[in-house]
Parts: C-alpha cells; sequence; structure tokens
C-alpha cells in the first residue's frame, strides 16, 4: 500500500483538541496499517493532558507523539481493521485488532504483541475499546486480590473504578463503592454491588457492612486526592490500600495518625507492569475474557463522530454527572 494521510487528534493547549492531518507510512515487514472504527476516551490520564495537568515525570503512552503538557498525540485504546499487512506481522487484512495508539483514523504500528492484539469473536468494536481500562482495573485487583468473605470498598465509579469493582466482586463477601453522581452509583447498584454510596457516608455504611471490622481491601481509583485519605480512615486492622490513579499534578495530603501506624496499614501503588504469572499477554487474554462476562454497554454515555472529538472531550470534562464512557465513531467522520 501506497504511503496515505491520516487525521488524528492532538492536544495543543488546555481543553484545545484539534484533528491534524499526519503521514501514514507504508507497513514494513512487522507492522500493519489499520483504518480505525471505534476508540475509548479515558477520563483519568487522557484528561489530565486534555486539562494540563501532566507533571514533568509523566510516561507517554506507547505510539504517542509529541512532548507534555502541549502538543501531543496522546491515546491507547483504539480497536478497528487491518488494511494491510507486513509478510512477519502475524495479522492479514481484515483482522479486527486493538491497539495501543492515539485516536487516528489511519496508521501503522508495529505489531508486536504489547502494542497490538486480535479482539476475538463475542467481543464487540465498542466494547473492545475497554480492553486497556479493564486490564488497569484487573491489574489493581492481581496487586491485591480479594479473599472470599473480604469486604472491598472501590472509590470512583468513572470506568477503571467500575470495572475493578465489578471484578472484585466476583469474589468478595461485599464490595461497597463511592462515588458523588448518582447515576453511577445506580449504575453500580445495577451491577450487584452491595452498597453504592457518597464519600461522606462510606464510614458508617464500611462499619454496618463489616460488622465494625472496617475494609480488609480499599481500590482507589477515583482521581480525586481526599479519597486516599478516607481509604486509611476506613481500612481494617493490617488492611491493605491499593492506590490504582494517577493524581497528576494535584497535591495528596495525608493524615497518617493514628490509623495507618497504628492499624499497621499498607499502600500499594498500582501499575501495569509485569507480575510473576501474570504477564501482559495473560492480562490481556483475562481482560477480554472479563469483557466477555462483564458486558459494558451500560458503561458507553454517549457514541460521537471522530469530527466532533472536540466536543466528546469537552462532553466528559464538563458532565461528568451524566457521562461515563465516550467512544469515538469513526464512521461518522
Amino acid at each position: 500500500m501506497a504511503g496515505r494521510s491520516g487525521r488524528a487528534v492532538w492536544f495543543t493547549g488546555p481543553r484545545h483538541i484539534e484533528l491534524r492531518e499526519t503521514d501514514v507510512r507504508s507497513a514494513g515487514p512487522t507492522e500493519i496499517t489499520v483504518r480505525a472504527t471505534r476508540s475509548l476516551i479515558s477520563a483519568g490520564t487522557e484528561m489530565l493532558v486534555y486539562r494540563g495537568d501532566t507533571t514533568p515525570g509523566d510516561r507517554m503512552p506507547p505510539n504517542s507523539e509529541g512532548t507534555l503538557p502541549f502538543p501531543t498525540k496522546y491515546g491507547y485504546q483504539i480497536v478497528g481493521e487491518v488494511v494491510d499487512a507486513g509478510a512477519e506481522s502475524g495479522y492479514a487484512v481484515g483482522d479486527r485488532v486493538f491497539c495501543r495508539h492515539p485516536h487516528q483514523d489511519l496508521f501503522t504500528i508495529d505489531a508486536r504483541p504489547a502494542y497490538v492484539v486480535r479482539v476475538p469473536d463475542g467481543v464487540g468494536d465498542a466494547a473492545a475499546t475497554f480492553l486497556n481500562l479493564t486490564r488497569v482495573a484487573l491489574t489493581g485487583v492481581l496487586d491485591v486480590p480479594v479473599k472470599p468473605g473480604e469486604t472491598a470498598v472501590v472509590f470512583g465509579q468513572g470506568i477503571v473504578g467500575m470495572m475493578c469493582a465489578r471484578i472484585a466482586n466476583l469474589g468478595a463477601a461485599a464490595t461497597i463503592v463511592v462515588d458523588r453522581f448518582e447515576k453511577r452509583r445506580e449504575l453500580a447498584l445495577r451491577y450487584g454491588m452491595a452498597a453504592a454510596v457518597e464519600p461522606q457516608d462510606v464510614a458508617s455504611v464500611v462499619a454496618e457492612l463489616s460488622h465494625g471490622r472496617g475494609a480488609d481491601i480499599v481500590y482507589e481509583a477515583s482521581g480525586a486526592p481526599p479519597a486516599l485519605q478516607s481509604a486509611i480512615e476506613i481500612a481494617a486492622d493490617r488492611g491493605e490500600i491499593v492506590a490504582i490513579s494517577l493524581y497528576g499534578s494535584h497535591l495528596v495530603p495525608l493524615r497518617l495518625a493514628p490509623e495507618f501506624h497504628f492499624r499497621r496499614l499498607r499502600i500499594t501503588s498500582s501499575q501495569m507492569t509485569d507480575q510473576p504469572r501474570w504477564d501482559w499477554a495473560r492480562r490481556t487474554e483475562a481482560s477480554f475474557e472479563l469483557l466477555r462476562r462483564l458486558p459494558v454497554d451500560d458503561m458507553v454515555s454517549r457514541t460521537v463522530g471522530f469530527d466532533d472529538a472536540a466536543d466528546a472531550y469537552d462532553m466528559v470534562d464538563r458532565d461528568p454527572a451524566n457521562v461515563l464512557g465516550v467512544v469515538l465513531d469513526y464512521a461518522r467522520g
């Protein structure tokens, strides 16, 4: 295939999006060229970039371009169809693939497993865009697994927090979620959570459902600095706290006495690095299986044409009470 051009989402200033023309190289022997069908906006790290809240130490995802804070082409969850495949890529024209690549309608990418994976039958394109965030949630639960009979609490019911709660709830005696937005709490209850509460009510509900023991495990996925303090306060003796959130440039002040020391709590940072017995490929396979078992249709609040990407980001930024997952549809633009 001769070299072509595509259009990509670029962050060019605080809360400013542009669709820029970009050259698309021909696929080399180990590369594939992909025509996008769907991609998912991350309300976590992507919105930090969108708002200009990154820090000098933040890392760029694979296949991103530019520099932080601006301008940058940044993103990591896009699904499409292979339109050209190198002889050594392992893919064929027509294959459906998930790629760790920014939002772009046509692109060429190295087909190594860390960047590209086939979308299995039974997982639609929109659902497949949830792969990366499902893998983030799964990694948090793998970092500190929930044991039968334990009480788990998840702060934040964005996509990562909601998937974390759903995965934890497969084994927990009770899973309690915390979010300030009513629609997210209602959806969590439909997904089978024991309770869904506002932040100011979490301590009393945890005390009731844990019979006074406190939360065995607390997953912090809200991105709100005060949530980590609340996690310390509600954890049981020798309880564990998993910090999934990336806080960007926001300061996270903590009061550690008396709970942190007297209860001998442990805080674990969660990141998608390989773990014993759980390499990248295994977590990818498990995440796709979770997407078969845990449908995400109700987690897609809006589907927006690619031409209107700027409006989609504005929607995620300004209306979190009503917007959870926003998918870009490349057939519309």
